[in-house]
């Protein structure tokens, strides 16, 4: 039974890591069309007079500029590399184009799950915008997406929307069913800023594309029942969690709360509940704060520099480095940045967002008072030992390792190994079962 418990608990904190967060997610809207590079080497896709193709080739061009690539670390010749060919037959004031995505077919390419989608992304535009998305493999990392769009001087042109967590497109939604495709991601930065991955919380970023831009329109008001609803949610899973690592979601709450007009309210809960750097482990130092040029891979810091800063300031500071807040508003709440005053702002309830829950008078997202002292500083040290952090990984490590070998290798049946894997595994054989599996069965990478 002891074992069950801990592989169940290992788990939840796993889970709640890699999967993608969907409290408050609606339903995607589907592609106009869709094609995946899974056994073989080629995909087409044609659609408003539009062809799409997807194609890994050996190729002796391997040191051109590539689409998610830095020129720098483009392979050496000759390599094997998949490329996206666009054109429009019968247009004539359109020009074909041919893109080099990434090295992508090998085992040392790491790359995988190649898929494209025709959106309509921009109602204004007469061709619908053609996504292409790959995932690069890791624990917690990464699909990497770009957009690429036939503009009206007949060239196409592409827009990256850099990696996010997990594997597959971002998710395109109508989040307030006016007809306009919004593209739902989160802020990645939030992930291991205060907090572990499975601790940390990134906000949703709210984006469209119009005329070759995307534009984050996050703040506009249409989106606000949505973010009080998703904050909401949230706030709601943390405290059945116990509260589990506190500055990783109190990161995110302040950012959401200053999305929606309301930064001070969000800062006085951070405050009541807020944990210090040293109980946490995790955080921020000056030399995290520099551009990356000043730094110089932390060499142009200072020791002292290096140092974490507490909790707060470093939340400030972050806060405006990433816009969510201005200098003027960081100014504004320096004072009670100081651990002395958290006991004044405890005993300001916050004013949350109404979700427009009609059962309720107060807000879901209101602190119950009676749960604090659920908190003390010992138990909090404890939590945030080091030793158990690492136990942790290691177990986790461990108990995912058959799901992890299959996803490394692409096996045929990998979902099958990871659903056996998570929910068999504590049963020793299930997991045994899953990693035979996870070695013997056929790889899908060419």
């Amino acid at each position: 039974m002891t074992v069950r418990l801990f592989a169940s608990a290992l788990m939840g904190a796993a889970l709640s890591g890699i999967l993608p967060r969907a409290e408050a997610a609606p339903p995607a809207l589907p592609p106009l069309a869709h094609a995946e590079l899974e056994k073989g080497a080629h995909a087409a896709l044609s659609t408003h007079g539009i062809v799409a193709e997807l194609d890994v080739r050996h190729t002796t061009r391997c040191t051109v500029p590539i689409v998610w690539t830095d020129a720098d670390s483009s392979p050496t010749s000759p390599c094997s590399m998949a490329f996206l060919t666009l054109r429009t037959p019968g247009n004539t004031q359109a020009h074909a184009s041919s893109f080099p995505l990434t090295p992508y077919g090998t085992e040392d390419d790491g790359m995988a799950q190649l898929r494209m989608s025709f959106r309509q992304l921009d109602a204004s535009s007469p061709f619908p915008q053609v996504m292409v998305s790959a995932y690069t493999g890791g624990a917690h990392c990464c699909s990497l997406t770009s957009i690429f769009d036939l503009r009206s001087n007949g060239h196409w042109q592409h827009l990256e929307l850099g990696g996010m967590d997990g594997d597959g497109e971002p998710q395109v939604v109508d989040l307030v069913g006016n007809g306009k495709q919004e593209i739902l991601t989160s802020d990645q930065s939030f992930l291991y800023a205060f907090a572990s991955h499975a601790g940390s919380e990134a906000p949703v970023v709210i984006s469209r594309y119009h005329d070759g831009v995307l534009e984050n329109v996050t703040r506009d008001p249409v989106y606000r029942d949505y973010l009080a609803k998703d904050l909401a949610d949230r706030r709601r899973n943390w405290t059945r969690s116990g509260r589990f690592e506190p500055n990783g979601f109190l990161a995110y709450e302040v950012a959401t709360m200053a999305n929606l007009g309301k930064f001070p309210e969000g800062w006085r809960d951070m405050l009541a509940h807020a944990q210090s750097t040293k109980e946490s482990g995790f955080g921020l130092s000056l030399c995290d704060l520099k551009p990356a040029a000043e730094k110089q891979n932390g060499h142009g810091c200072s020791i002292k520099e290096k140092e974490l800063l507490p909790f707060p300031e470093a939340l400030s500071a972050f806060l405006v480095q990433s816009g969510y807040i201005t200098p003027e508003q960081a100014a504004s709440v320096r004072k009670s940045q100081d651990p002395s005053t958290a006991s004044q702002a405890q005993a300001l309830p916050p004013t949350f967002p109404d979700t427009g829950n009609p059962t309720s008078s107060s807000s879901a997202l209101a602190r119950p008072p009676e749960t604090d002292t659920a908190f003390s500083p010992s138990l909090r040290s404890t939590k945030s030992s080091v030793l158990l952090p690492v136990l942790a990984g290691l177990g986790l490590a461990f108990y995912f390792l058959p799901m992890l070998i299959a996803y490394r290798r692409d096996t045929v049946d990998q979902r099958k190994i990871a659903i056996i894997t998570v929910l068999l595994g504590w049963t020793i054989i299930g997991w045994i079962a899953a990693l035979v599996m996870a070695l013997t069965q056929r790889s899908r990478k060419v």
